[in-house]
């Protein structure tokens, strides 16, 4: 009886978590990078701000690696968008120095930045953190409800509230 109730509580906690899997990033989703440069993935290409596109390079757990390589010699920066599963997620760019070779080993980072994802969980946390309400972050963001709402902006706050207590 105790191993027919200890197979039933798993089935139903996998139930549970399978229902609220990540949206995976076959939706199509603009970022925005310190407000002045725009990414833009449209079925599963992207497109750096000055519309040039850039190939994917591999994928790992951190979602997948588009690379602008270097073309020639003569280049001496390489940019990089990890875009991760969930299209609410934010991407991050790297930009690295290639002066020392072509392969990534050389390269050696210049900065990395977080791209926001339009209408993603940081986007709708940053809405609600200036005094809008869910009703109306909802409508800026045309979601169905303020419940999605909600949903966004919790997300957002757990995923800060694990990086406070990890860097703590």
């Amino acid at each position: 009886m105790r191993r027919q109730l200890l197979l039933f509580v798993l089935a139903a906690g996998a139930t549970a978590c399978a229902a609220r899997a990540s949206r995976t990033t076959t939706l199509n989703a603009v970022y925005s990078c310190d407000g002045d440069r725009q990414v833009r993935r449209d079925r599963g290409k992207v497109f750096s701000h000055d519309a040039s596109q850039l190939a994917l390079g591999w994928r790992d757990d951190e979602g997948e690696h588009f690379v602008s390589w270097p073309t020639s010699s003569t280049t001496m920066e390489a940019v990089e968008y990890v875009m991760p599963a969930d299209a609410r997620a934010d991407a991050i760019e790297r930009v690295y120095d290639t002066s020392r070779g072509s392969s990534r080993v050389d390269w050696r980072m210049i900065r990395t930045t977080a791209c926001t994802a339009n209408g993603g969980y940081s986007d709708a946390l940053a809405r609600f953190a200036t005094g809008k309400s869910f009703d109306q972050v909802a409508q800026d963001l045309a979601l169905t409800d303020k419940d999605e709402a909600r949903e966004l902006v919790h997300h957002a706050l757990i995923s800060v509230q694990k990086r406070y207590f990890r860097e703590h």
